[in-house]
């Protein structure tokens, strides 16, 4: 939808469905649709004012933060794969100095957020336990709970970014969507390798739908 909006990209009907089923195909994998079939029996049963109010905070907290989590995700993947792959005369747009400029906001929104997280926690310790907030400064630093281990997922942080901007410039956002679903799938193979975490069939059935999803949307163009 937004490629459509932003790109003025259109898919074909059959590849319309594959999107519908890759939809799906998370739900079905993650196991939540058991969630929703257990609410709406208890719904049905014990419906009273307490549950309506419940219902309204879950929606207004929950429901609508995650859609519009998700269309802002969407825009960005469109507007991020129209600025990567418009030609400026000669020239595309580097893949590379892209990714250090979303780092870099990034990183700029996340000083920021930690910064008024400080002040917050900060004044909350002034008002409780004043006379001890210099001592427990001096125990505490930003990098207290690093190790060499911390160094493993920003690598691969900044590696996923990488690849992310390689997606973008020459395969689309909507490419990225089905590799986002295909790693969960990978993950779910890995933790059943490494860890023996056996399969669930909702992660089966997610899997095929997965598959068969994204040889319906490339098959079909």
């Amino acid at each position: 939808l937004c490629c459509y909006i932003v790109l003025g990209k259109r898919q074909s009907m059959m590849q319309v469905c594959a999107l519908g089923l890759l939809m799906a195909s998370t739900v079905i994998f993650q196991g939540r649709w058991k969630d929703w079939l257990d609410r709406s029996r208890s719904r049905s049963k014990h419906v009273n004012s307490a549950n309506i109010d419940n219902q309204r905070h879950r929606f207004l907290w929950g429901v609508l933060p995650c859609l519009s989590a998700t269309l802002l995700s969407g825009l960005a993947g469109a507007f991020s794969q129209r600025s990567l792959q418009r030609q400026v005369g000669m020239m595309h747009r580097n893949a590379y100095f892209y990714t250090v400029e979303i780092s870099f906001l990034s990183a700029a929104c996340l000083v920021f957020s930690m910064g008024m997280e400080w002040w917050r926690n900060g004044i909350k310790t002034a008002a409780a336990n004043g006379e001890h907030q210099e001592e427990r400064t001096k125990h505490g630093s930003f990098f207290q709970h690093w190790t060499y281990a911390t160094l493993l997922p920003i690598t691969t942080k900044a590696t996923a970014g990488l690849l992310t901007a390689l997606v973008h410039r020459h395969l689309g956002s909507v490419i990225k969507g089905f590799a986002l679903v295909l790693g969960l799938v990978f993950s779910a193979l890995l933790q059943f390798v490494l860890e023996g975490v056996d399969l669930t069939l909702g992660q089966l059935v997610g899997t095929a739908l997965v598959l068969l999803s994204s040889w319906l949307h490339f098959t079909n163009p």
